[in-house]
């Protein structure tokens, strides 16, 4: 109960209880409040950025995927550059993606030689090993392929980037040249 207090002019005032909040109650609560909000705003945004770089890995590895079945479908091509693979036909390249080759080395005629062989390899067959030029095609080429998420003004966004090694190998190879 509140009790009537009469100031000077004569009119009745109700005096305050204890039952309202100070100032520094309501400034504590709304600061803790605040803090609280902060903290889950900040995982639902660290949950749709995470759940964005994981969609776009995603549909990185099946572009990339697409790439190299492309790859392998083109013609093989002796001596070939990044250029010469770059741009195989039944390959459409998404928007915000960019796929390359960024490497072609040559197999260097060391190794098992590059004909259809039964799996194991054979026993005392070394490793294969390839060069970054072409001095004579052996028919297996050794292909590093990349696909990354771009902008929208082309640069990667560096969230998503795959990448693959392929082995081409020419179906017809020519005889390799024989070693003394």
């Amino acid at each position: 109960r509140s009790r009537r207090v009469t100031d000077e002019v004569g009119m009745f005032m109700k005096r305050r209880g204890e039952g309202g909040e100070t100032l520094a109650e309501v400034l504590v609560s709304t600061t803790l409040l605040g803090i609280i909000g902060v903290g889950i705003i900040g995982a639902i945004a660290s949950v749709l950025i995470s759940t964005d770089i994981d969609r776009r890995s995603s549909h990185a590895e099946t572009v990339l995927r697409s790439f190299a079945s492309a790859i392998t479908a083109a013609p093989y091509r002796e001596c070939a550059g990044t250029a010469d693979y770059e741009s195989p036909a039944n390959f459409d390249l998404p928007r915000h993606y960019r796929a390359k080759i960024t490497s072609i080395e040559f197999w260097d005629g060391v190794g098992p030689e590059v004909v259809p062989t039964t799996t194991p390899a054979p026993s005392g067959a070394g490793p294969v090993k390839f060069d970054l030029g072409c001095t004579a095609d052996r028919g297996l080429q050794q292909l590093k392929l990349e696909v990354a998420a771009i902008d929208g003004s082309g640069n990667p966004t560096g969230r998503a980037t795959e990448r693959l090694t392929l082995f081409k190998r020419n179906p017809t190879p020519t005889a390799p040249p024989s070693t003394p």
